[in-house]
C-alpha cells in the first residue's frame, strides 16, 4: 500500500511537468500524455526499488525522451514548473488508455507466439513428410519386347515404359498399366506412363487370378512357371527348362536356367518358345 500511495503522489505532483516538458520539446499533446502514462505504468510494479536505488526524476526523464524519440540528455532531470496544475488534465484517463494499449500489445504478442508455434509445427510436419516420403520411382521409355507386362531385377515392364519398383510380391495387368502388391502390403496402381500411386480398389484378379488353360505341348524338361493373359485374347506361358515337372519351388527361386515364353491364341494354337534374354540374366515374372 505504501509503494502504491507514493507512486500516486508522485504521479499527481509531476504529471504536469512530465507532459509539459515533452510538449516544450515538440511532442504532440496526446502523444506526450500517453508516453508519460505508459512509462509510469511500466514502473509501477518496481516503484519502491526505483525510488530507493535511482534518481527517479532523472531515469524517468531519460526513458520518456527515448520513448518519444527525443535526443538523449544523460543526467538531466524532469523540468520543474513548466506547467501549472490543471484539474481538467489528470492522468487517470491516460493511465486507462495506457493499460488498454499494454493489454492489446500482450494479446498481439500472444497471437504472434501461437502463430509462430503453428508455423513451426507445420514446418516440422512438412519436413517429416518430406523426409519420409518414398523416393520417386525411376521411369524410362522403352518398348516392351514381350506381349505382356513382366517384372525382372526390380523393374516392371509396361508397353512403353520401364518402372523401377522394388519389393513387388505380385502384379497383374490393369488397363493400360498394372496393379502391384508390394512387400509392405501396400497396393499401388502403375499407370501407362509410369506414374505410381496408391489405390483402394485394386482389380479382383490381383487376389483371384484367372485359371490359365493347359499348355498343349511341353518338352520333357519344361515346367510352366507362370501364365498371364495376353491383351486381346490368348495366353503367354513362361517356361523354365532347368527343372523337371514337380520342382516348382526350386524353379521360382532359380536365378539361372533357360527361360522362354510361349504365346498361345484363344483357340490354343501356340507359337514356338522364345528364349528370353531381356531380363539380363535375372528371374523374370509374369505376375
Amino acid at each position: 500500500m505504501g509503494a502504491d500511495a507514493d507512486f500516486t503522489r508522485y504521479l499527481d505532483a509531476r504529471w504536469a511537468d512530465l507532459v509539459g516538458g515533452l510538449e516544450d520539446e515538440g511532442v504532440p499533446p496526446d502523444e506526450a500524455r500517453l508516453a508519460v502514462a505508459e512509462t509510469l505504468l511500466a514502473s509501477r510494479g518496481s516503484w519502491s526499488r526505483r525510488v530507493r536505488e535511482e534518481q527517479v526524476d532523472v531515469s524517468l526523464w531519460a526513458e520518456l525522451r527515448e520513448r518519444t524519440g527525443l535526443p538523449a540528455r544523460p543526467g538531466e532531470p524532469v523540468p520543474h514548473g513548466v506547467r501549472p496544475f490543471d484539474p481538467r488534465d489528470t492522468p487517470a484517463e491516460w493511465l486507462t488508455r495506457a493499460e488498454a494499449a499494454r493489454r492489446a500489445r500482450r494479446a498481439r504478442g500472444a497471437r504472434r507466439a501461437v502463430a509462430g508455434l503453428l508455423v513451426a509445427a507445420l514446418l516440422a510436419a512438412g519436413w517429416a513428410w518430406w523426409a519420409a516420403r518414398p523416393a520417386p520411382v525411376e521411369v524410362r521409355r522403352e518398348a516392351n519386347p514381350l506381349p505382356v507386362v513382366w517384372y525382372a531385377q526390380n523393374e516392371l515392364h509396361l508397353a512403353d515404359v520401364v518402372v523401377g519398383l522394388t519389393g513387388v510380391e505380385e502384379f497383374v495387368s490393369w488397363g493400360s498399366g498394372a496393379a502391384a502388391r508390394l512387400r509392405s502390403g501396400e497396393v499401388v496402381r502403375v499407370d501407362a506412363d509410369g506414374d505410381v500411386h496408391g489405390t483402394d480398389a485394386p482389380p479382383a484378379q490381383l487376389d483371384d487370378p484367372p485359371e490359365a488353360p493347359p499348355l498343349p505341348a511341353l518338352g520333357a524338361y519344361d515346367v510352366v512357371v507362370q501364365s498371364a493373359p495376353v491383351p486381346g485374347g490368348g495366353w503367354a506361358h513362361l517356361l523354365d527348362s532347368s527343372r523337371r515337372d514337380g520342382g516348382q519351388d526350386a524353379v521360382r527361386r532359380s536365378e539361372s536356367g533357360r527361360r522362354a515364353l510361349v504365346v498361345c491364341s484363344a483357340d490354343l494354337r501356340c507359337g514356338e518358345p522364345r528364349t528370353i534374354v531381356e531380363s539380363g540374366g535375372g528371374t523374370i515374372r509374369l505376375r
